[in-house]
């Protein structure tokens, strides 16, 4: 579209960051209160919004336009996440988790797939756009004719007359009120825990790198392939199909994977981000697009599965019902810290590709760090408590 790298980077890419950052508190609280049906089809239309618009729109105003309907799009995908929990019984939470997470990992593997074919065999990137939209206009269709909800967690409880057995409607106000009622009740009922807030907290800050790192992995190759044209070419497609299957074989292995996780949890958190943090500035340094490819792979492998560890010890410990409240509010925060990583990073310092990523990877240090600290900090607790018991014993 003969747009500059400067204008994507600067101008194009971070409009979208800030909408999700925006629109994300809107589309949670009115999720539950609409009953998660709507929202799932203003998903669809959104992205289909969003394709037409790559289409055929060639102005900078009219891709500015298209990025805050991506972030829509993006933040709406908690309804996609969550409406199946107020479809089943809790008894099949787990199952249906599976269910979301397959389908979703699937989805951007076929994605991958077809794409680098298509791409391999001559078609266009343009043509790309006109794929994905048919795509999109399916699902959006799919989407008219899921169940709806009949009630919901927050705003829409079910409330039965004992005598008839059937259900009372409920003024709007006392819905709201109840709603919010709950809401804060189960978010601090959840976070008033440091199990929760230690592992929500890294996996708020970890998303929020993930994000910047998804948003900005394709300026990073392509600067990778201008510096040196003996690189070979553009294997995109191939690279997110390797690197979704990998990472569902990864985070599969880690959600079969028994141990204390109470216990070791701090020191897999640390290392895990330093190992991450070594990862990442190996992708900054490297002149190799394969070794680039291959170095994100393995990020994301590494991200994903310590992302099933740290989203499962948080469902275990939370009441089930306000799951999607916590996916909402950490989401949020990884949001909330990604727009300050954009403006410091992107806005501000201006910096090319490869030490943006520097950065990022200056990033998961400091969490691991962090962790760090932690792990010396109980070990030295554990110490001096061994120690006393050991005075006491002897006295």
């Amino acid at each position: 579209m003969n747009f500059t790298d400067k204008q994507v980077s600067e101008d194009i890419y971070p409009v979208s960051i800030y909408a999700m950052m925006v629109l994300s508190v809107v589309i949670f609280l009115i999720t539950d209160l609409v009953r998660y049906k709507p929202i799932i089809i203003l998903l669809s239309t959104s992205a289909m919004s969003v394709y037409l618009m790559l289409i055929f729109g060639r102005s900078l105003i009219v891709m500015q336009i298209l990025e805050v309907l991506y972030g829509l799009f993006s933040v709406c995908e908690v309804a996609y996440y969550t409406y199946i929990y107020a479809k089943v019984d809790k008894s099949h939470y787990q199952e249906v988790t599976g269910y979301t997470r397959a389908a979703y990992l699937v989805g951007r593997a076929v994605s991958g797939l077809i794409s680098q074919t298509l791409v391999s065999s001559g078609f266009s990137y343009y043509s790309l756009n006109v794929v994905t939209f048919c795509a999109l206009t399916l699902s959006g269709i799919w989407a008219l004719f899921l169940p709806p909800v009949e009630s919901s967690i927050y705003f829409n409880p079910p409330e039965i007359d004992m005598e008839t057995g059937k259900s009372i409607e409920t003024p709007f106000g006392r819905r709201l009120a109840y709603g919010f009622k709950q809401l804060w009740k189960d978010f601090v009922s959840a976070f008033k825990s440091f199990y929760v807030v230690k592992w929500a907290f890294w996996w708020a800050l970890a998303t929020c790198c993930y994000y910047q790192i998804l948003q900005y992995v394709q300026p990073l190759w392509e600067q990778i392939l201008k510096d040196d044209p003996q690189n070979h070419g553009n294997l995109n497609g191939a690279v997110e199909t390797a690197y979704t299957l990998i990472s569902a074989a990864g985070a599969y292995g880690f959600g079969k994977l028994e141990a204390d996780w109470a216990k070791y949890g701090e020191l897999v958190l640390c290392l895990g981000s330093l190992l991450i943090a070594g990862i990442l500035f190996l992708m900054s340094r490297t002149s190799s697009i394969l070794f680039a490819y291959g170095t994100y792979i393995l990020y994301a492998l590494v991200y994903n599965s310590m992302m099933t560890i740290s989203n499962s010890e948080v469902a275990k410990t939370i009441n089930p019902d306000s799951y999607g409240l916590i996916f909402g509010f950490t989401t949020f925060i990884a949001l909330l810290m990604q727009t300050l990583l954009t403006i410091i990073v992107i806005e501000d310092l201006n910096l090319d590709p490869k030490t943006q990523f520097v950065v990022y990877s200056g990033y998961f240090a400091v969490l691991s760090a962090i962790f760090a600290v932690k792990c010396v900090i109980d070990l030295t607790r554990k110490k001096f408590s061994n120690s006393a018991n050991v005075v006491l014993a002897s006295s």
